[in-house]
């Protein structure tokens, strides 16, 4: 229950990191929109900035990594599952984009099944079809999936690939949780590694923020470090199938 404290946080966090993202990548009186991967590098940068002299007041020695290769795949599917996102919000409605993610829990569910071997009870069963059944009455994702015409919008794709990476990164998360690292290892290396991925495409598209867009920018930081520390926390406190239906907060 206390993995389930931190997911409800880690939505809270996710949910204003939304709504910044989707302010960043449009023109408005704020500034000229910043791309998906801008947004990404700024982010990732920032947040890695204020979480450095955290990580740094735990002492060095705790930042050995115990599984490098998991790590790898942990910050390919992440930093493919964020642009994935960013992408999606900045093509599509916000309310389209996130009754598409909620298909996220179905993957996750079948990972942890297959990867991670989690028992998966009756009653877990139970929640996630709720769950799942819940979000698509209300967010109806088979008319997002078509967007405004009745035929397929192309777009629908980031929405449906990123909920496939990230549940990807958050299997690997809980495996790297089950082998001892810890919640602010997780958060540091995602931070520091997803940086330069993000910076590479970023160069080719490179947008000048405003005063104002720079501010925003920090407030994204923020909200993702908080987000990714938050995840992290969640994953390691409890299995993936049975924080599954906390994620539709």
């Amino acid at each position: 229950w206390q993995g389930v404290i931190w997911k409800l946080l880690a939505c809270f966090f996710f949910a204003a990191n939304n709504g910044v993202v989707k302010l960043l990548s449009k023109t408005s009186e704020a500034g000229p929109g910043l791309s998906s991967y801008q947004i990404a590098f700024l982010q990732n940068s920032i947040g890695f900035m204020m979480m450095l002299p955290f990580i740094l007041s735990l002492g060095t020695q705790n930042l050995k990594i115990v599984q490098p290769s998991l790590h790898f795949y942990r910050v390919l599917t992440a930093a493919s599952g964020i642009v994935l996102w960013y992408m999606a919000l900045s093509h599509m409605r916000m309310a389209e984009a996130v009754a598409l993610s909620f298909t996220g829990p179905i993957f996750t569910v079948i990972g942890a099944r297959l990867y991670l071997k989690e028992h998966i009870s009756f009653y877990r069963y139970v929640g996630i079809f709720l769950g799942i059944l819940g979000a698509f009455v209300i967010t109806r994702p088979d008319k997002a999936l078509m967007g405004k015409m009745s035929a397929f919008s192309w777009a629908a794709l980031f929405p449906l690939g990123s909920a496939i990476a990230l549940a990807a990164a958050k299997l690997l998360s809980r495996a790297l949780g089950e082998r001892g690292e810890s919640a602010e290892n997780l958060t540091f290396y995602l931070l520091l590694f997803m940086t330069p991925l993000s910076l590479i495409p970023t160069l080719t598209s490179w947008v000048t923020p405003t005063s104002t867009q720079w501010a925003w920018a920090v407030l994204l930081g923020g909200l993702s470090a908080g987000a990714h520390y938050t995840t992290s926390h969640a994953y390691k406190a409890a299995e993936v199938t049975f924080l599954a239906p906390f994620g539709f907060a």
